[in-house]
């Protein structure tokens, strides 16, 4: 039995659906029978379970609240975790954010955990570009003018889905990244429109206005820097050695949006 933490999310509702398509056992833990603020009710829901998929939505408790679920985990005898965690640059006790700080510390809790591990690492989700702002014909973003390999969250799915069903799943951390560097002014064009970098304060201050927590404001001011550095902006062949095909470039993505 595969159970499937952040079910009702973009990445776990796709990890769920591959693993029913594929007729695997798997069980979606969902609030409120599921509360990672109620360890026991994780620790029953994991009941039978042998594999666990962990993704937890970004926020101030994160490590806390993951760090429940990798304790419960362990009291039930699961055998292998995988995690969506953060790119391998940005992690650390001094993360890039906090959320990518949170990332490194259930690293190391599962890493001394004594179950099996695999840290899925992504670049950024293409899926973040579709939200951009544009003033007409104009896309602007605090992204800088480096490349970033970002890749479809749907292909993170898969590869969750692969190692999940492996009979020996690949153990360690992947880096996984689409199959190629892109710019945002690469993306401006494929949509018709023009990319202006911007400063990330007048970010900051977009989404205070349109009354962003002072968390998520911090988070995506210091990823907005971390990204624009170059440091996400290298592919790897990690999507394709563990599902077997190629990750989705980006232009798929926006035709398929268009």
């Amino acid at each position: 039995m595969i159970a499937v933490l952040g079910a009702t999310g973009r990445i776990g509702g796709e990890v769920m659906r591959l693993l029913e398509a594929r007729g695997a056992q798997a069980r979606a833990l969902r609030r409120p029978e599921v509360d990672l603020r109620d360890e026991p009710s994780v620790r029953r829901a994991l009941d039978g379970a042998t594999r666990l998929f962990l993704v937890t939505p970004h926020g101030p408790e994160q490590d806390l609240l993951e760090a429940a679920a990798v304790r419960a985990a362990a009291d039930a005898g699961i055998g292998h975790v995988v995690k969506v965690s953060g790119g391998a640059a940005s992690l650390g006790p001094n993360g890039a954010s906090a959320t990518a700080t949170a990332h490194w510390r259930t690293e190391q809790l599962l890493g001394a955990s004594g179950m099996g591990f695999s840290f899925l690492r992504p670049s950024m989700f293409q899926q973040g570009v579709l939200g951009l702002p544009r003033v007409g014909p104009v896309l602007v973003a605090p992204l800088g003018r480096a490349p970033i390999a970002m890749i479809d969250l749907r292909d993170v799915a898969a590869v969750a889905a692969s190692v999940l069903l492996d009979p020996t799943p690949a153990t360690g951390a992947w880096q996984l990244t689409g199959p190629r560097g892109v710019t945002l002014a690469e993306i401006a064009a494929a949509v018709g429109a023009r990319y202006l970098p911007i400063p990330a304060r007048l970010a900051a201050r977009g989404l205070a206005r349109r009354g962003a927590s002072p968390f998520e404001i911090e988070h995506v001011v210091r990823m907005a820097a971390y990204f624009a550095s170059g440091a996400d902006g290298t592919p790897t062949d990690h999507v394709e050695r563990l599902t077997g095909r190629a990750p989705r470039p980006v232009e798929a993505l926006l035709t398929e949006t268009s």
